[in-house]
């Protein structure tokens, strides 16, 4: 898909819903800007996953942990426990990546969206 104005400007239109969605609700980058790159932008999964890690870490983590840690929200020693975890698993990840053809990736990852989601659909009025 060639890069036009219109192309960017709606691009940068889904950037804004999910950095607001990523500082509201600590969604953004898997939940919806991977998905909508995908749909609407013709991203490969892959791609997709890789330009939502550069657009959403740095920016809108940074700020959006300094705004939830001025309220008091972050659990700092469970949030450096993770960071081990995150970190070894995102390297296993992302060489593993490689490995999965884009459309089963792209499968994997919707199922892994809507179980969770349904999930939390259940536990939010069961609850």
């Amino acid at each position: 898909m060639p890069n036009t104005a219109g192309r960017s400007m709606g691009i940068f239109a889904i950037a804004c819903v999910c950095g607001v969605a990523s500082g509201m609700f600590g969604i953004g980058g898997g939940v919806l800007l991977v998905p909508l790159l995908g749909l609407l932008f013709a991203f490969s999964q892959h791609r997709a996953q890789g330009t939502s890690l550069v657009a959403l870490i740095p920016p809108t983590g940074i700020l959006a942990l300094l705004a939830y840690s001025k309220q008091g929200f972050v659990s700092w020693k469970i949030g450096l426990l993770l960071i081990p975890g995150v970190f070894f698993g995102g390297i296993v990840g992302g060489t593993g990546a490689k490995l999965i053809r884009p459309q089963l990736m792209r499968q994997i990852f919707a199922g892994i969206l809507f179980a969770l989601g349904a999930l939390q659909a259940f536990s939010a009025w069961l609850r």
